[in-house]
C-alpha cells in the first residue's frame, strides 16, 4: 500500500525551519495575514503521525481529523502562538466532496498550496492508496465558518469546538473520573482513551472504569452535535490509577518502567524513584538517560 513517508514532528525542528524561512527567504511580512475565504488550488497528501502538533496540543493523525499546512503560512516566532492556532480551519473540496478540518500542525516540506491531511480526513475525500492528489480546491475558514458549502452529501466535520478544561479527579485502582467545561450546542460527548473511543457522556463528566491499578492513561473528549458529528478533540490529560496495597502518604508511583514494553505519548511509569510521562513513542528508551530527554518528561519523585 502506498504511504507518504513520515516526518519527524518535533516542535523545535519545525520552529527552526520556520525561522530560517523568515530570515533567509524574507516571507514573513508577505504572508503576515491569513487569507480567510480565498479559494486556492493545489494538492493534498496524508500522514498518520502522533505526538504534539505545531500548535502545542496532542494530535493523532491516524485517528482524528486535522490538517498540517505549509511553513509558509506560519508567521509567529513561537508556532504555538500563531494566528493559525486560534480557531482557523481549512475547507477542502475534491471530487464533489467537502470537509472542514482544524489547523493543528505545520508541514515543513509542503509548498504554500500543498496541504497535508490526517489519514482519517484524507479518507473522506479519496483513496489512501493515491497518496498524492492534485487538483483540489481549498481555503482557510474561521472558527465554525463555512463547514460544507451547501448541499447534503456530507463528509464535513462538526463546527463544534473542542471542549476545554478537561481534568481528572481522584482515581481509584480501577477508575478515572473526568470533568470538562460544557460546549454550547453539544448533544453529547465522546470520550477517548489513548485515541480510542471508550464511552459517551450526556453531560460534562464521565468516569472510565475497569482499568488496571497503578497504570497511566491518556484522555481526550469531543463534543457531538445533534446530527451525531463529533467536533475537534480536547487537549489531552493523563491520569494514573491508584496502586493496590496502599500504605503511606505522598504521591503513589505508577507501574515500573519496562525495557521490553512499547510506550505511547501519555503513558506514565516509575523509574529510579521518579514518575515519568512519555512524550513520544518508544521501546527501550531509559527514562533517566540523558539521551531520552525527548521521550520522557520527569514528573518528580514518587
Amino acid at each position: 500500500m502506498h504511504s507518504v513517508p513520515k516526518r519527524i514532528r518535533r516542535r523545535w525542528i519545525a520552529a527552526l525551519i520556520g525561522a530560517l524561512m523568515l530570515t533567509v527567504f524574507g516571507i514573513g511580512s508577505a504572508l503576515a495575514s491569513i487569507p480567510v475565504g480565498q479559494a486556492r488550488t493545489g494538492k493534498m497528501t496524508w500522514y498518520d503521525d502522533a505526538g504534539y502538533g505545531a500548535c502545542g496540543t496532542a494530535i493523532n493523525a491516524a485517528a482524528e481529523d486535522l490538517v498540517a499546512v505549509s511553513t509558509a503560512w506560519w508567521t509567529a516566532a513561537n508556532p504555538n502562538n500563531d494566528d493559525l492556532c486560534k480557531g482557523v480551519s481549512v475547507q477542502v473540496t475534491y471530487n464533489g466532496k467537502t470537509i472542514t478540518v482544524p489547523v493543528k500542525d505545520k508541514c515543513p516540506s509542503c509548498t504554500a498550496e500543498h496541504i497535508d491531511l490526517s489519514k482519517t480526513a484524507f479518507q473522506k475525500l479519496a483513496d489512501l492508496n493515491l497518496g498524492v492528489v492534485s487538483g483540489i480546491t481549498w481555503k482557510f475558514v474561521g472558527s465554525g465558518g463555512g463547514t460544507g458549502g451547501g448541499g447534503g452529501g456530507g463528509g464535513g466535520t462538526s463546527a463544534l469546538p473542542a471542549p476545554t478544561g478537561l481534568r481528572a479527579g481522584a482515581t481509584t485502582t480501577s477508575s478515572v473520573p473526568l470533568t470538562w467545561t460544557a460546549v454550547p450546542g453539544a448533544a453529547s460527548y465522546s470520550v477517548y482513551r489513548g485515541g480510542t473511543k471508550v464511552g459517551t457522556a450526556s453531560g460534562a463528566s464521565y468516569t472510565d472504569t475497569g482499568l488496571t491499578a497503578g497504570t497511566g492513561y491518556r484522555y481526550t473528549v469531543a463534543a457531538v452535535d445533534s446530527a451525531g458529528k463529533a467536533g475537534a478533540q480536547s487537549t489531552a490529560v493523563t491520569a494514573t490509577t491508584a496502586r493496590t496495597g496502599g500504605g503511606g502518604g505522598g504521591t503513589a508511583c505508577p507501574a515500573a518502567w519496562s525495557s521490553t514494553r512499547s510506550y505511547v505519548p501519555g503513558d506514565t511509569v516509575a523509574h529510579a524513584g521518579h514518575t515519568y510521562t512519555a512524550t513520544y513513542y518508544s521501546t527501550g528508551a531509559v527514562p533517566n538517560d540523558p539521551g531520552s530527554w525527548a521521550v520522557w518528561r520527569d514528573g518528580g519523585t514518587c
